[in-house]
């Protein structure tokens, strides 16, 4: 492990470097990373017709959904791609070939790739937070600590949780479907298509059990002061709970699934 985290700076950077020589890839990507701001426009439609829900305004609408933006392109599903593409081209013989971990080549390798497109969107974020009227994040020193420490869990978890769900490849050819079903339902319960705040009272009481808050509701409420030092800690432990099982489950998917693995072609 030792070795594996020293290969990191250096297997980060080489994607980086990769992913910035595909500029027109990265300003595509752009255009579709502010897809949350489609759903932040129809609540802003309802709160002008309608009338804004109890305990939420105009400004509480925009700071959850600039923030939701950054979560979003936060997610980790683009390994679930790439895993999928190397099991049916036989490129993952290649990789298994290298002295590390193949999760650690497509972590490395996404990794990369979103400090190089994240280096592109926060001063976006940054300056729509400067300059757009109503959004506000009532930040603290200590705030901001456990808003990056959310942060980096969300995308750990997310990332695992895609992995995890990319060994399903070993068994199957609808891994990609598989995992859209999964998202797909997960994106009521992380608080993308609307905030947990206005879900039902038995979907919110499921969702801060899954993993899926964690991914996006979790570090967005905390960023907004919504939660206090009981929900912040349990948020934290639901998180690290997943993380821990998403890596237990990982482990044995890939101890068995990798025996079936035959190449054809690569």
């Amino acid at each position: 492990m030792r070795e594996v985290l020293t290969a990191y700076p250096s297997l980060v950077r080489s994607a980086a470097l990769v992913g910035a020589t595909y500029r027109g890839q990265v300003a595509l990507s752009l255009l579709t990373a502010f897809f949350p701001l489609l759903t932040m426009a129809v609540w802003l439609t309802v709160v002008e017709e309608g009338g804004p829900p109890e305990g939420w305004t105009t400004g509480d609408f925009l700071s959850y959904y600039a923030a939701a933006t950054l979560l979003w392109n936060l997610s980790g599903d683009r390994v679930v791609w790439r895993w999928d593409a190397d099991m049916r081209s036989g490129d993952l013989s290649v990789r298994l070939l290298r002295p590390v971990h193949p999760f650690h080549q497509y972590a490395t390798e996404d990794l990369g790739h979103r400090l190089v497109f994240l280096t592109m969107l926060a001063p976006i974020l940054v300056l729509a937070a400067l300059l757009v009227p109503g959004l506000d994040y009532p930040v603290t020193p200590a705030r901001l600590v456990a808003f990056a420490a959310a942060l980096a869990l969300a995308y750990a978890v997310g990332l695992l949780m895609a992995s995890t769900f990319a060994l399903i490849g070993f068994w199957s050819t609808q891994t990609a479907h598989a995992w859209l079903l999964w998202w797909g339902l997960g994106s009521f319960a992380s608080g993308w298509v609307a905030p947990l705040a206005l879900m039902p009272d038995w979907l919110r009481t499921v969702a801060v059990v899954l993993p899926f808050r964690t991914a996006m509701g979790f570090p967005v409420e905390l960023l907004m002061g919504r939660l206090d030092a009981g929900q912040t800690g349990y948020g934290f432990a639901v998180g690290f709970g997943w993380l821990a099982g998403f890596a237990l489950l990982y482990r044995v998917l890939w101890r068995h699934g990798v025996r079936r693995y035959q190449a054809v072609a690569g």
